[in-house]
């Protein structure tokens, strides 16, 4: 649908709201200030969720106090969860860090007993007396 600019001029041009508008809008404004004035149990509650907040305080300080501690106590347990979950974590990393670290220890005394194997094989290589008076050393595989 489309609009011209004099239709739409028409449209928003200003119009007379009609005989007995004041009165109309006195009267409202009376009405209002007369129910402003009656107590809150005699004022009609219009089926809000804020009217049933505003007429029962004790109800609401109830609620409101039952809703933190549900809160406190879900807040408590949430984080009593995620510390035993942290520190299955950190026992496991410690577990891992303990398995490398014998497993370097093995491999730290192989390459010892290696080590002093083919020292004393040198050793005694080096205590052997030289046979047919040959000085030079002679070069083996160890």
């Amino acid at each position: 649908m489309h609009f011209s600019e004099d239709e739409l001029r028409e449209a928003l041009k200003r119009k007379d709201p009609g005989e007995g508008f004041t009165q109309r809008v006195m009267a409202r404004v009376n009405q209002s200030q007369s129910e402003a004035k009656l107590p809150a149990r005699t004022k009609k509650s219009n089926g809000s969720f804020m009217a049933w907040w505003q007429l029962r305080p004790a109800w609401t300080l109830a609620v409101v106090a039952i809703l933190l501690l549900a809160f406190g106590i879900a807040g408590y347990q949430y984080s009593e969860y995620r510390h035993k979950e942290e520190m299955e974590i950190a026992r496991q990393k410690q577990e891992q860090y303990r398995k490398e670290a014998e497993q370097a220890k093995q491999q730290a005394i192989l390459a010892l007993e290696i080590a002093r194997a083919k020292l004393n094989h040198v050793l005694e290589r080096a205590q052997l007396p030289v046979e047919n008076g040959n000085d030079k050393i002679r070069r083996q595989r160890l």
